[in-house]
């Protein structure tokens, strides 16, 4: 009897070992995905290849653009690649991950840009990197000069966010001193020109985002929403077309937002049947797009369609029962019916 009782504790002893050294062996990788104007990027792909032991794992970015693996072996480092329809792909290596979600262990952020996705380096083949380092002499130079756009990029976007205009202008036109052709700081330096309500500047800055960056359909979008605050209705319709055009390769909520700007032009210029046609497509292309159903609601109850208001109003209540136009739709539904 005495050895059976031995045994058994030693059996738990030998248990109370092995489990921590278990749990040391997983660990996270983590982080969030933008474009280059910070924006979070909602289902990004995010792949994670271990380079010494072959494992795989993947996972994609939420709505506020992060992600998170929490069962990654932590034997080894790691590839973690990022990739988006209509976005170049980028990527990390040597990553280790992490045993909790302190510090920037185990942290893998990305800045994503327009464009296709194309091949990373360590999908070339070592006579193509020799030819892309053979023509890359001055990267040093060119790395240190892009930190600096960075910092003054940074730095107008801080300014412009806390609405001081003037010094974000200054800011983004420092940094275009030192990077001529970049969309992401021509299309800035055009928001603040519109916040200055200078719209012949922001209109040129953002022609010249678009002659750099042609495949972009936010640039359209955003020059479009420009010539609707002027009252062009027909430049703005003619760029908001250009950007569905152009989101019809990538996100379909992309084409669902387009439509939808498109809409709202109209409905403040007036043009009630051309906005209820473009809500019409942002709904087709997003059937959970709740915003466009209020305005079409709206935009039926203003042609006396009533029928057709109180059901675009149900569907926007199903689908944002606390959303920003609730009460009002509420009330509208109540007094139609």
């Amino acid at each position: 009897m005495r050895i059976t009782t031995v045994r058994f504790f030693l059996g738990i002893l030998l248990l109370s070992w092995l489990i921590p050294s278990l749990e040391a062996q997983i660990g996270n990788i983590r982080g969030k995905v933008t474009d280059q104007e910070g924006t979070p990027l909602e289902e990004v792909l995010i792949r994670i290849e271990g380079i010494e032991v072959s494992r795989k794992y993947e996972v994609k970015t939420d709505a506020k653009g992060e992600y998170f693996h929490g069962g990654v072996s932590r034997q080894g480092t790691y590839r973690v690649i990022a990739e988006k329809d209509g976005f170049k792909r980028n990527y990390v290596e040597g990553l280790r991950p992490a045993t909790d979600r302190r510090g920037d262990t185990g942290v893998a952020d990305f800045v994503l840009t327009p464009g296709a996705a194309g091949r990373l380096a360590f999908e070339l083949t070592d006579a193509e990197l020799q030819a892309i380092e053979e023509g890359t002499g001055d990267s040093e130079e060119r790395a240190a000069a892009a930190a600096q756009v960075r910092l003054q990029l940074d730095e107008g976007l801080g300014l412009f966010n806390q609405g001081q205009y003037e010094q974000a202008l200054t800011a983004f036109n420092s940094a275009l001193e030192l990077d001529d052709p970049q969309p992401a700081l021509w299309a800035n330096l055009g928001n603040t020109y519109s916040k200055l309500d200078q719209p012949e500047q922001a209109l040129e800055a953002y022609e010249k985002a678009i002659a750099i960056a042609p495949e972009d359909a936010t640039l359209y979008q955003n020059l479009g929403g420009i010539y609707a605050a002027m009252g062009n209705t027909d430049k703005a319709r003619e760029l908001y077309e250009q950007a569905v055009t152009l989101s019809a390769y990538g996100d379909p909520k992309d084409a669902a937002s387009n439509y939808y700007n498109m809409g709202v032009t109209f409905i403040n210029s007036g043009q009630t049947e051309d906005a209820v046609e473009a809500l019409q497509s942002a709904i087709e292309a997003d059937p959970s797009y709740a915003e466009a159903y209020y305005q079409l609601g709206v935009c039926f109850l203003g042609m006396g369609q009533m029928e057709d208001s109180v059901n675009s109003l149900k569907h926007y209540l199903e689908i944002a029962a606390n959303g920003p136009n609730a009460e009002v739709a509420k009330q509208l539904v109540d007094s139609l019916q």
